[in-house]
């Protein structure tokens, strides 16, 4: 996605402004051909902002290709952002230095009106076909099983194979997430890499609990199958308006302060002072990365073996398998 701020450069050609900014959310590096379109524009002098999640960070650690891709970026002035202090830290040891950024949500607002609880205990999670395992599949499968009497409603296509389960709905349009949140009591992130998830503060704002790996305040934490079966059961008992979470959340993430603090970082990102420092060394860092002939190959780089990946790769070896998993389905 490019952006353009009011005062753009234009070309005299075809009168067409030419972008002061290009805002990059890119994980896995199948080729070289993304980075040489960035080199292309640093060179140009065009400013690259780049924001990390939780998928960018784990394919950057363990995808040499990809990890090769952020450093190059790093060299070349880009501006880098994230969602988390702990995502700072994780790419601070990759060599990359990012900022911290609110996560931008339009359904994160103080004028939500939030609907009374359901009266049936109601689980909302949410399970997307192509990354089943990465989040939760695994341990959503469990909790339907062992929790007969506990509503779940499924977003996402992931949902399709649970659907004929008695204690179960699928909500097919993955779209309406905060009328999803509105029939729920809480919502369960059960994905593997415990990261913050956009929904979850969405649930917050409507005042319905959570239950995550991530240590976030005003949530119950669960990081195994026992412990997401245990907060279920003792939330059942005692669930009420999580007023603490929706405050949390307007302090913390509410819309149109998280949307100012994105502007201002973009506007600083090309202010003439800044932007001429951050050009020099980015076309510096631009040239230094052609220099490595393998960014010019036209080659697809392989994905990792599962088989090879560290113990504490767990997550990233879920979403390659989730992969291969939809590689297959597509062969057959």
């Amino acid at each position: 996605m490019t952006i353009s701020f009011e005062g753009s450069h234009t070309s005299a050609e075809n009168d067409r402004p030419r972008p002061d900014i290009i805002h990059l959310v890119s994980f896995e590096q199948s080729s070289n051909a993304l980075l040489r379109q960035l080199v292309a524009a640093r060179i140009a002098g065009v400013q690259i902002v780049r924001y990390w999640i939780g998928r960018d960070y784990l394919w950057a650690k363990y995808h040499a290709p990809s990890q090769e891709f952020a450093r190059a970026m790093a060299r070349m002035g880009a501006l880098q952002l994230c969602r988390t202090s702990e995502l700072v830290d994780q790419l601070g040891a990759l060599g990359v230095s990012a900022k911290m950024l609110p996560v931008i949500s339009s359904n994160i607002s103080s004028n939500a009106r939030p609907q009374g609880l359901p009266k049936t205990f109601t689980a909302l999670c949410y399970l997307p076909v192509e990354r089943r395992e990465f989040h939760g599949g695994g341990v959503i499968d469990a909790l339907i099983g062992r929790l007969p009497s506990v509503r779940f409603l499924i977003l996402g296509g992931g949902g399709a194979s649970l659907a004929d389960q008695p204690n179960v709905e699928w909500l097919r349009d993955s779209t309406d997430s905060i009328r999803a949140i509105q029939r729920s009591t809480v919502v369960v992130d059960a994905r593997v890499d415990a990261g913050l998830s956009r929904l979850v503060l969405e649930a917050f704002c409507h005042g319905r609990h959570v239950i995550t790996g991530y240590k976030l305040p005003h949530a119950r934490i669960a990081r195994s199958k026992e412990e997401f079966v245990e907060a279920i059961r003792t939330l059942r008992d005692e669930a009420s308006y999580n007023l603490e979470g929706r405050s949390y959340v307007d302090r913390e993430h509410e819309h149109h302060a998280a949307t100012k603090a994105l502007r201002r970082e973009l506007e600083d990102a090309i202010q003439p002072g800044r932007l001429n420092l951050v050009l020099e060394g980015g076309f510096r860092g631009a040239a230094t990365t052609l220099q490595n002939l393998h960014v010019l190959s036209h080659r697809n780089f392989p994905l990792p073996d599962v088989d090879l990946l560290p113990a504490e790769a767990y997550a990233f070896r879920c979403l390659l398998q989730d992969m291969q998993q939809i590689d297959r389905a597509v062969a057959v």
